[in-house]
């Protein structure tokens, strides 16, 4: 549906992606059933990948809307994401990628009604909720790493960026600074060896 509004439209429309709320949730309905039907035969195999189906589809309809900034909605469907991953044994890694949706929620409402409405004490909870998620959310990919260093894992940069981010708008341009400091390592690292977009020449990490 996102595809062919892009095709189309040369943009998702606010319709392509209801559209592709509605289908998610019919997904949704049927990952259940199977789970349903499953549990009782012992397939356990068949739950788990189930549930690991139905917790990305929670995902992407929260992702969905907080593009749309129907917040509340998104947050209902990231809170039964991160119960799936909280109770049915997922792995640090899925439990953190959660947190670090949620954070990124609640950091882009705070943003949205600084362009709307006074700063007040109900939109600083905003900030101040994006802080504690996206720490846990870093506490979790660290722990992960701290376990099995081979492991990559995609968003370990993205993570530190937002987190500067917040820490900027809490007027800690200290803790600031030194996230973005430990991004631009990361970021660098995972292009260690590729070719620079000025000289055309492979650079090393402290190049």
């Amino acid at each position: 549906t996102l595809i062919r509004s892009i095709g189309e439209q040369k943009a998702i429309t606010k319709e392509a992606r209801m559209d592709s709320i509605d289908k998610l949730n019919e997904s949704c309905k049927l990952y259940q059933q199977i789970i349903d039907n499953a549990k009782p035969l012992g397939f356990s195999s068949l739950v788990e990948q189930t549930l690991s189906k139905k917790h990305r589809c929670h995902l992407l309809i929260a992702i969905a809307y907080g593009k749309l900034k129907q917040w509340d909605d998104a947050q209902k469907d990231l809170e039964l994401s991160r119960k799936i991953v909280e109770n049915d044994g997922f792995s640090e890694q899925d439990i953190g990628i959660v947190f670090i949706w949620m954070g990124k929620l609640h950091f882009d409402r705070y943003i949205d009604n600084c362009s709307t409405v006074i700063h007040d004490e109900q939109n600083g909870q905003n900030l101040m909720k994006a802080k504690i998620q996206t720490s846990i959310a870093s506490q979790k990919i660290v722990e992960v790493h701290n376990a099995d260093s081979s492991i990559e894992i995609s968003p370990a940069s993205s993570i530190y960026l937002l987190r500067a981010h917040i820490s900027y708008f809490l007027e800690d341009t200290h803790k600031a600074i030194n996230l973005a400091i430990v991004y631009l390592i990361i970021h660098v690292r995972g292009i260690s060896g590729r070719s620079c977009c000025a000289c055309k020449q492979p650079h090393r990490n402290k190049e």
